[in-house]
């Protein structure tokens, strides 16, 4: 049986990228882990400023970063990363 890597998901928490999106885009990011039944198979994370806050809110999702992200876009990486066949999810679908 071959062990999959869980998905990686984390979060700028700095100032600017928190206030201008991501205090939100957390609270879907998590209703779409527990909705999808993922919490076993994604690992959420915060971290600190990076220094792209011009860009932000900032997101990355198994180590690529993604800029402007709104609760609409957050969901479609979601659904693209996290539920599509892929090496984080082999077969598809959710959970």
């Amino acid at each position: 049986m071959s062990h999959n890597p869980p998905a990686s998901i984390t979060i700028c928490m700095g100032s600017s990228c928190f206030l201008r999106g991501n205090n939100r885009n957390i609270e879907v990011i998590q209703d779409f882990i527990g909705s999808h039944s993922l919490a076993q198979r994604v690992e959420l994370a915060g971290h600190l400023c990076e220094g792209h806050c011009k860009a932000g809110p900032n997101v990355t999702i198994n180590d690529k970063m993604y800029h402007e992200v709104d609760p609409i876009t957050i969901v479609g990486l979601m659904n693209h990363h996290l539920t599509a066949p892929g090496p984080f999810n082999p077969k598809g679908g959710p959970g």
